[in-house]
C-alpha cells in the first residue's frame, strides 16, 4: 500500500496541498514504511510567478495526479476545489486531517490497520 502527504519540510502537512514543495509517498507493507519517496512539486511553481488568475484556471493538476496516481491514499489538510476534482478524476483517494505531523498520521494509520 502507498499513502502520500504534501509537505514543505518532510515533517508536517503542507497547509496548501497544490503549493507544497513536494509530495512524499510511503509504501507500507505488514505494518512498516518499506520504502520513502520525495517528489518535487512542479506544480508549485505556477504559483509563485505571477500568472494571472484566468490562467490558473486554464491549467489543471494533471503534473500532480499522474506522481500521485500510485498511491492508495493522499492524506491533506486542505484540497482546493481545483485540485479536488482532478484528483477525484484520477481516483486518487484523499483523507482530510487536522494532525500536523507526518509521523502522527503515520502512527494512526497503522493503528487503525488500514
Amino acid at each position: 500500500m502507498k499513502i502520500a502527504f504534501a509537505t514543505n519540510d518532510r515533517k508536517t502537512l503542507a497547509q496548501r496541498t497544490g503549493q507544497a514543495k513536494e509530495f512524499v509517498i510511503y509504501e507500507i507493507s505488514n505494518d512498516a514504511v518499506i520504502h520513502t519517496e520525495y517528489i518535487e512539486n512542479l506544480h508549485e511553481h505556477h504559483h509563485h510567478h505571477g500568472e494571472d488568475e484566468e490562467h490558473e484556471h486554464e491549467h489543471g493538476h494533471k503534473d500532480i495526479t499522474d506522481k500521485l496516481k500510485t498511491v492508495d491514499y493522499l492524506y491533506v489538510k486542505i484540497i482546493g476545489k481545483h485540485l479536488k476534482a482532478d484528483v477525484e478524476q484520477a481516483g486518487i483517494k484523499y483523507v482530510l486531517t487536522d494532525e500536523n505531523l507526518i509521523e502522527n498520521v503515520l502512527a494512526d494509520f497503522f493503528d487503525e490497520g488500514k
